[in-house]
């Protein structure tokens, strides 16, 4: 019976095409899931390309993991923890720094920024900033300016170099007011001159326009902490497992230690990124729902087209069910045949994309020339399975007002 039930569907499906009013309105939906499906898989694989490229950023340029102590309070004797979180299988590299807030000046301009005392050699193994250099080099020893005088050097972020309008070889003032005593009237700070031996460009402008590097030794003697350090950075042979490695940390260490992955650090930039999958999900899902309701309405049609001959098929021994298979498997085809068309051009457009990067993008604005786009096959299979539900649930009602027809009524009415 299923087979004869098949059949009839089919047969219907094909004759929609001859019919003006319903042949437009069925070739509209099956145009319309053919749209949204197409949309769905392709917008979700440039914003997987996006989430990727980010998360590529955020591993290459920053620690995967930093250790430190609680409200992050200086520590001596960091040979020794360094030694130990190497103990750890899965910690490849470890490299002492300083970090802190600060403000940089040169002439009239100034700003507040993070401020990154580090050890050059060991920094190389932990951070990718000394390989974002486009300008100068990644030099934290003493530097000349253009009067011949040394200072310590200094790598800023291309988007601070620019706020500060300086450039290689310019003297910039950092400026500590943490040790001033507002209360008992001093106000002055430390101030230390530096040498811009770098300018870096990360990819992510939050890194660009905030952040600077300086050698351990200065950091210690401009913030006043000789023989001190804040934390260790660490780099894992798995950036993707820093969370279980830092919680394998923190139970080697002991308190008052911590152990903050990139993930953590980076949270609600991740979390969003999520979120605008789905929310671009619900979004263009929308066309799908349209293109649902334009099912109902071309199943209504028919079903008003073939009372005569539903009256006859219910006559012959026709059951309820039977009827409301054929006009479900009707709608189905539309559905079926606009996400199969859907499907077929969202991968097509994913592979020319990856393959020929016909879409650019603006590289003064994205960290990026050419949109990324990264397929996830349970991505194609959700958009599949979702598109097709909704338009068998469109079905549903045309289906059930067919199944509901009286023969006699059905044949008498024709």
């Amino acid at each position: 019976m299923a087979s004869f039930e098949w059949f009839l569907a089919r047969k219907y499906f094909r004759a929609q095409r001859r019919n003006l009013s319903s042949g437009i309105i069925a070739l509209f939906s099956a145009l319309g899931v053919t749209l949204g499906t197409w949309l769905l898989i392709f917008v979700l694989s440039a914003i997987n390309g996006f989430e990727g490229e980010v998360k590529n950023q955020l591993m290459g340029k920053d620690a995967h993991i930093e250790v430190s102590r609680h409200q992050f309070a200086p520590f001596t004797g960091y040979d020794s923890l360094r030694l130990e979180v190497l103990k750890e299988p899965d910690v490849t590299a470890a490299a002492p720094f300083i970090l802190s807030k600060t403000v940089i000046s040169r002439g009239k301009n100034q700003d507040g920024i993070l401020v990154y005392g580090v050890d050059s050699a060991l920094a190389r193994t932990v951070i990718g900033i000394p390989e974002t250099v486009r300008r100068g080099r990644f030099g934290l020893d003493s530097l000349a300016d253009s009067t011949g005088r040394r200072f310590p050097g200094m790598v800023l972020g291309y988007a601070l170099a620019s706020r500060l309008q300086a450039v290689v070889g310019d003297r910039v003032f950092l400026a500590d007011f943490s040790h001033a005593d507002f209360l008992g009237g001093n106000f002055a700070p430390r101030i230390q001159t530096f040498v811009v031996s770098g300018t870096f460009e990360s990819g992510m402008y939050q890194y660009d326009e905030s952040l600077a590097y300086i050698s351990l030794a200065a950091a210690q003697k401009l913030f006043g902490l000789p023989g001190q350090i804040t934390g260790l950075q660490l780099r894992v042979r798995n950036p993707y497992h820093s969370a279980q490695i830092g919680e394998a940390l923190e139970e080697r260490l002991g308190f008052p230690y911590r152990a903050i992955d990139w993930q953590a650090k980076n949270y609600t930039l991740i979390k969003w990124m999520g979120y605008e999958k789905v929310l671009v999900g619900l979004a263009l899902g929308i066309i799908i729902l349209i293109a649902a309701f334009n099912i109902i309405s071309s199943l209504v049609m028919a079903v008003n087209d073939k009372t005569r001959e539903i009256g006859i098929l219910r006559a012959m021994g026709s059951t309820r069910r039977g009827i409301l298979r054929i006009f479900v498997y009707e709608g189905m085809l539309i559905g079926i045949a606009g996400s199969a068309a859907g499907t077929a051009l969202g991968l097509l457009s994913y592979w020319i994309q990856k393959q020929f990067g016909l879409i650019q993008l603006p590289g003064d604005v994205y960290f990026v020339t050419v949109l990324p786009v990264e397929l996830h096959v349970w991505d194609v299979v959700l958009v599949l399975v979702v598109t097709n539900f909704l338009c068998g649930v469109a079905t549903l009602l045309p289906a059930f007002q067919a199944a509901r027809l009286d023969p006699v009524e059905a044949i008498r009415n024709e």
